[in-house]
């Protein structure tokens, strides 16, 4: 289940609760916000009766694809979700994983130091999710949060979107496409993951067109961009005492993927969509610029150009990508122009040295990511120059520095200023 768990319909009740929360709280319960979304759509829903089959049905109907089996359904309470999801972690993200992540994104200035990114996890996984399809083998298994077990219109919507879960599963299998030593932050997880939500979200918006349709309410068509589209606006949601690249890594794939999906449904249906499983998009740049994913845009496979550290350990390899560059930059990340990246991280006798290399597809392109990096880390104090680069502090003897050649802007970072000066000053 190496997607994030956060489903489209928490993604609903967030939103209501960001409207409902007066200032000065700090969250609305999870109980309440299910009970207030409840009472919004219990009468647009409809009365009618429901249960797994039906919503399986309403699901093809929305989404125009046949399921070639059962989906098995089990209602979990909150306590249960918590038992369920420590389990999850237990056997997906085990806690030596989770420490190379740790060290990655604090290389990366994405994560203060001495964060439990683990234990960060599971706690906004507890508080936000509402329901969920487990993939792995052996399981596939969909499962709502429901204390009462009952068919809420809340737990239709969030069935719904589990279930286009558990039908693309049953037509590729989710668990194999990407290794296991592929980050839940690497650039290709996130682009895959993006199309899975994506689609999954659209589907759920269209079922609520459908029935609301159905009952005589007037809508607009299911791809004008409204509707539950708009629930998932920038700026809207949030997840309450998350650093920025655990919230964007739970919630962007939602929304940058829903703008990918419904980019590809305009474009083919549902088959275009069915197409894009089996050959999905190859990055976020590809999910963000659709054109691009249509005309089969790859992007450049970069290595480092720095070597290894004297007596290093490699520790992980990866790509951080176009959507968590922006998290990195913030507002001044350029729109477009990324044409690939690469990074390599090693533990140098305990301590970490990260170099990660990004090219461009123009050198004017290169030169506004260059400008907005330089101005993310000046923040953090003045620089100094050594070797051709640029060195800015960080917290405690951490050191980033910078350099830019042509197409090309480059980032070492180590844990301590020692390691970091007589590496980049070979």
């Amino acid at each position: 289940m190496r997607r994030p768990v956060l489903l489209a319909a928490a993604l609903l009740s967030a939103a209501v609760a960001v409207a409902q929360t007066p200032p000065g709280d700090e969250k609305t319960p999870v109980t309440e916000v299910t009970d207030l979304v409840n009472t919004l759509l219990g009468g647009l829903l409809g009365g009618a009766q429901v249960d797994g089959q039906t919503l399986q049905k309403e699901v093809e109907e929305a989404g125009g694809l046949p399921f070639r089996r059962d989906v098995p359904l089990a209602f979990l309470g909150r306590d249960e979700l918590a038992a369920y999801l420590r389990g999850v972690l237990d056997d997906e993200y085990p806690a030596a994983r989770a420490r190379v992540d740790e060290r990655l994104l604090e290389a990366f200035d994405l994560l203060p130091p001495g964060t439990d990114l683990r234990a960060l996890r599971a706690r906004v996984l507890e508080d936000n999710v509402a329901g969920f399809y487990d993939e792995r083998p052996g399981k596939r298994r969909l499962y709502a949060v429901s204390e009462d077990r009952s068919f809420s219109p809340m737990n239709q919507i969030v069935l719904v979107h589990e279930l286009r879960h558990a039908l693309q599963d049953q037509y590729e299998d989710l668990g194999s496409f990407l290794s296991d030593d592929v980050s839940d932050f690497d650039d290709r997880r996130m682009a895959w993951v993006s199309l899975l939500e994506g689609d999954a979200t659209l589907v759920m918006q269209r079922f609520v067109e459908l029935r609301l349709g159905g009952l005589g309410v007037p809508l607009g068509a299911a791809d004008d961009g409204a509707g539950v589209a708009a629930l998932g606006a920038p700026g809207l949601l949030d997840v309450p005492g998350a650093p920025p690249v655990v919230r964007d890594q739970l919630l962007q794939p939602y929304l940058v993927g829903l703008e990918f999906a419904r980019a590809v449904w305009a474009r083919g249906g549902a088959g275009a969509l069915r197409d894009a499983w089996r050959k999905p998009p190859e990055s976020t740049e590809q999910v963000l610029h659709p054109d691009k994913f249509f005309v089969r845009e790859s992007p450049r496979a970069v290595t480092p150009s720095l070597a290894a550290p004297r007596e290093a350990r490699l520790v992980s390899e990866g790509v951080l990508g176009e959507l968590l560059l922006r998290t990195l930059i913030g507002a001044e990340a350029p729109a477009a122009g990324w044409g690939g990246d690469g990074w390599r991280l090693w533990d140098v006798g305990g301590r970490t040295a990260l170099a990660w290399r990004s090219e461009w597809d123009r050198a004017a392109n290169a030169t506004e990511f260059h400008a907005a990096l330089r101005a993310r880390f000046a923040r953090r104090g003045a620089s100094s120059s050594q070797a051709g680069w640029e060195v800015f502090p960080g917290s405690e003897r951490r050191r980033f520095a910078i350099r830019r050649s042509g197409d090309a802007v480059e980032l070492a970072s180590a844990d301590d200023e020692g390691l970091l000066g007589s590496w980049i000053g070979r």
